[in-house]
This record gives C-alpha cells, structure tokens and sequence, in this order.
C-alpha cells in the first residue's frame, strides 16, 4: 500500500487520477472561469473536475485501464452539487468549490482506495478548483469578489475519467472515459 505525503505548495503531482467531469453549459461556464483567473492571476489551466482519486502511483496502463472500467461498473450515477466557495493555502487547493456531502461520492471514493491499493490519511474533501497557484488571501479575496458563477451548479456523474498527471497540469493527459455502471 502507498502513503502519500506531499509539499502543500507543489505545482506538479504525480501517477494518475480519477475524475469526474461536469458537462454542457456549467462545464463552459467552470472552463471560462478558470481561464479568466489563471490569465489575470498567472495560475495554470485546466479542465473543471472533481477528483474521486488522486496520485494513483505509476504502473502498467492496461492494468490501471482494467481497474477504471472494473471500477466504474460498480458505480451508479450519481449528482454532485457544487456550492460554497474556499481558498486554502495550497496549491491545487488556492480556490475552490466545495460539493455538498454526498454519501455515494464517500462510498465511490472508499472503493477507488481499495481498488488500486491506496491509504490516504488526507481527509477526502470533494470539491472543483477554480484556481491552482500559491497567492496571498488578499489575492483570493480579490478573485471571490469577482466571480459570477451560475446560480445552480448540480450536474450528473455518469462516467469517470482515468487521467495521466505526471508534472504540471499542461502536462496532464486523458487516458480514457468509462461509463458507470446503470
């Protein structure tokens, strides 16, 4: 089993992830957000998500594949809603979304531990990131102010995305996308 300990101010992160991603006119609505604030912050961009499982530690693709689709038949889809706004002193942390506790994204999160062999001593915090970087409160304040997000922000899960995340977010590459299980 992996412990994973990290620098809360890293830029880079490592293995592969799991996410879900919303779609349709929130996900555009996320993406503009995102790439507004990474230009007038200098922060990185990427594609709006909510991690199920983070740093998934290197191995044979085709098996890491396997585990997904294994994985994602035992799930049924599910709604996430996204709601109040945070920011904490950590890099993929700087500003987010927090989603409302939500029991099956609890039980999904669990399974994905078990599936590929993780313990992870962080407490699992589902939320979207709105902004990765390492800037001052007053900084984050600045960008709260500013945001003009959808009223609603609830979207349906129903496949879960394998990504590659070895290095910086420019770097991450998506391997794949499984369907839930119905």
């Amino acid at each position: 089993r992996f412990l994973t300990m990290f620098d809360p101010k890293d830029s880079k992160t490592i293995g592969y992830h799991l996410f879900f991603l919303p779609e349709g006119e929130l996900f555009d609505n996320l993406q503009k957000t995102i790439n507004t604030l990474a230009e007038k912050y200098g922060g990185a961009k990427f594609e709006p998500h909510t991690t199920l499982l983070a740093r998934i530690p290197k191995a044979d693709e085709a098996e890491l594949i396997a585990k997904t689709q294994q994985l994602a038949s035992t799930m049924k889809p599910f709604e996430i809603e996204l709601k109040e706004i945070y920011a904490e002193d950590v890099y993929f942390r700087a500003l987010y979304c927090k989603a409302e506790p939500n029991a099956e994204m609890e039980e999904y999160h669990k399974k994905a531990l078990e599936m590929f062999g993780i313990q992870d001593i962080n407490p699992y915090i589902s939320h979207l990131s709105l902004y990765y970087g390492n800037v001052p409160q007053l900084i984050k304040d600045e960008m709260i102010a500013s945001l003009s997000l959808p009223v609603s922000m609830k979207f349906m899960v129903d496949k879960v995305y394998l990504y590659s995340t070895e290095g910086k977010t420019q770097n991450w590459v998506r391997i794949g996308t499984y369907p839930l299980g119905k």
